[in-house]
């Protein structure tokens, strides 16, 4: 007899040998699994909303134009020739306002020599006030 609570042993409760081949099997089932993870799975969008009236408007050498923007979301910006933008066009001037979306650093080379590289927030779309 056995005391109540303990556990009997039975064939369910043998040890089993893990193969190798079995934990090649399964690593290669993980990386496959993680790799459809990674590349199918929808990804998050990284960009944010900014908008303010610029203070500061620069022509860059790497054919960017950086903008300083003032309240309520400002600070550095970069329009790029990939940016979509919209009926006004790019920021030409200050006291122009801006309105859109930006999502990660981005850099506005504003001499060559000496070099002097502004860095700021790639903007994605925006637009602007004439």
């Amino acid at each position: 007899m056995h005391k109540k609570g303990a556990v009997r042993y039975n064939e369910n409760m043998k040890g089993r040998s893990f193969s190798v081949r079995q934990g090649v099997m399964a690593l290669i089932f993980l990386l496959f699994f993680a790799f459809l993870l990674v590349f199918f799975a929808p990804q998050k969008a990284g960009a944010f909303p900014f908008g303010g009236q610029a203070s500061t408007v620069v022509p860059c050498y790497n054919q960017a134009i950086y903008a300083y923007l003032g309240p309520p979301i400002g600070g550095p910006f970069v329009w790029t020739p990939a940016t979509r933008t919209y009926q006004f066009g790019p920021p030409q001037h200050a006291g122009q306002w801006l309105l859109g979306l930006a999502d990660g650093p981005y850099f506005c080379i504003v001499s060559l020599r000496p070099l002097i590289v502004w860095p700021g927030t790639h903007i994605t779309m925006m637009g602007s006030s004439q």
